[in-house]
């Protein structure tokens, strides 16, 4: 066993449980956890707009990640009028500044507040409307099945069946084996997690869910793989031992999560 995949197993059996419990448990614990995230996350994107002469107002970024954060758990404020504030924030710290295009970093500024805690924003929405997080645990069971399936199907089986690749353009190394072995594991553990957990959902809409997850996670992967291309770096960065960056980790619960929680809102 390689020095990096067992760095990766290590720090998944460690903080795969946390997220989980955080998960199981919401309010303040669920709320911390993704605040950790998406600063993490905020942070390795200004490392890709800084490789791109993109550089938006960091201070700020973080200020405002954390707002929409703590107010999709409290309720302070419409979540329309904090993204209005950001704009006219961003925009108005553009006038103090003179690093990059004002409108590169506007741009990117509010890419990275709206792309990450406003779509872990939907996580705590949903958690806050059911009463043991089964739901929000099997978002995030389901994205890391597909994930590691999606990794290892790759790995042995890739290009064996199918010789095209996966969106080569934007991601060279995936294919469609990869794509394929993490979908059919993303929808077998969603079915299997609900008939244990979630015993009123139908099998058509745990079904629809699991293919939701496995589809969008294979998206929300590509979208970072090509920003990453863009800026010509290979890692968001080393934060996370075996996993490269908190982005390289959670790229697919950004996309994955806001389409779930919609579904769980407006179809069930």
């Amino acid at each position: 066993m390689s020095l990096n995949l067992l760095q990766r197993i290590v720090v998944a059996a460690i903080f795969g449980p946390l997220i989980l419990f955080c998960a199981y448990l919401g309010g303040v614990p669920f709320l911390t956890i993704l605040l950790i995230i998406a600063i993490g996350i905020l942070y390795e994107m200004s490392q890709i707009f800084k490789a791109t002469q993109t550089f938006p107002a960091a201070l700020f970024t973080y200020f405002l990640a954390a707002c929409i954060l703590i107010n999709a758990q409290y309720n302070f404020f419409s979540t329309a009028h904090l993204i209005v504030f950001a704009v006219a924030l961003l925009s108005s710290a553009e006038v103090f500044r003179k690093h990059g295009s004002p409108i590169h970093n506007v741009g990117a500024g509010l890419l990275a507040i709206l792309y990450a805690p406003l779509c872990f924003s939907t996580l705590l929405e949903l958690r806050k409307s059911e009463p043991d997080g089964y739901f929000t645990m099997m978002i995030f069971i389901g994205v890391w099945a597909a994930d590691t399936a999606a990794y290892f199907g790759g790995k042995y089986f890739g290009q064996k069946l199918i010789k095209t690749k996966f969106f080569e353009r934007h991601s060279p190394n995936k294919t469609w084996e990869g794509f394929l072995s993490g979908l059919l594991a993303c929808v077998g553990v969603t079915l299997g997690f609900g008939r244990a957990w979630l015993t009123t959902v139908s099998f058509l809409h745990l079904f629809m869910i699991g293919i939701l997850l496995g589809v969008l996670s294979a998206i929300g992967d590509l979208i970072e793989s090509m920003f990453k291309r863009e800026s010509g770096l290979k890692d968001s960065s080393h934060l996370i031992p075996g996993h490269g960056g908190f982005f390289d980790r959670f790229d697919s619960l950004c996309i994955a999560s806001p389409a779930v929680f919609l579904y769980v809102k407006y179809a069930l």
